[in-house]
């Protein structure tokens, strides 16, 4: 695992944050013209994309709106490290090499994950550190920093969640040529899902995305989690995890 790769990605999930607070003090003194121009859009849509649950009025609200966007940027980097960091050696046909030290391959396998979750806890720390000074800087202190902390915490569980999925099909497959095709796909896939479970509100397909289960607009309005979402969430993660443990174990890998 690159921790460069690392540092560019949370980079990437910095900056967007930025750019987008950049435009909250010009935003906030014509919301009013925002707001009606985002009117004029069908409902459908402004559900689908999450602006009927959140004020942009208020500081939270517009941090809640940018914040769906970093989900995305994190999820995709969560799937795409646990995919290359597990299909590594069968990629470049090493894994003889590897497998032929006195090592076991939970060993291998645990060795891998607390690589990848160690660089995703490196990320989340930076990433909420800066974000509440952005904040501090533009909301003045107007929001509560206990919801704050809940919205940006939802960052890691989603991202477990994507983590999870991407060792699991990286175990499942037997050569991964290219993982970042793989992850876009299967995280705008899970996006896709919410954005019409948001549009016709159907609480069925909430079950099926960890998008659903941190509603960033709910999170705001309820000033906590779901704790059944929670549970499902959890429940997925070690599931998939100890999966991918048995598939590994019984996985063939190709030699040179």
């Amino acid at each position: 695992m690159s921790v460069l790769s690392m540092i560019y990605w949370t980079a990437a999930i910095i900056l967007l944050l930025l750019m987008f607070m950049l435009m909250y003090p010009a935003l906030s003194q014509d919301i009013s013209v925002f707001e009606s121009i985002l009117n004029n859009f069908p409902l459908e849509l402004r559900q689908a994309l999450g602006l009927t649950t959140l004020n942009l009025s208020q500081i939270l609200g517009y941090y809640g709106f940018v914040f769906i966007y970093v989900l995305l940027i994190g999820s995709i980097y969560a799937i795409k490290s646990a995919m290359a960091v597990l299909s590594e050696e069968p990629r470049s046909k090493t894994a003889d090499f590897l497998l032929a030290k006195p090592v076991s391959r939970t060993t291998v396998v645990t060795a891998k994950v607390l690589s990848v979750l160690t660089q995703l806890a490196v990320q989340n720390i930076i990433f909420i550190g800066v974000s509440y000074i952005i904040m501090l800087v533009y909301g003045r202190g107007q929001f509560n920093v206990a919801t704050l902390v809940l919205v940006n915490f939802s960052l890691i569980q989603v991202q477990l969640f994507f983590f999870a999925v991407g060792i699991f099909i990286a175990a499942v497959m037997k050569k991964i040529k290219t993982v970042l095709p793989i992850a876009l796909g299967v995280v705008f896939a899970f996006y896709i899902i919410q954005m019409i479970n948001q549009s016709i509100n159907d609480p069925k397909l909430a079950y099926i995305t960890p998008f659903a289960y941190f509603d960033v607009g709910k999170i705001i309005q309820n000033e906590s989690y779901d704790m059944i979402f929670l549970g499902i969430n959890f429940s997925i993660i070690a599931i998939l995890t100890a999966l991918t443990y048995l598939l590994y174990q019984r996985k063939d890998m190709p030699s040179i």
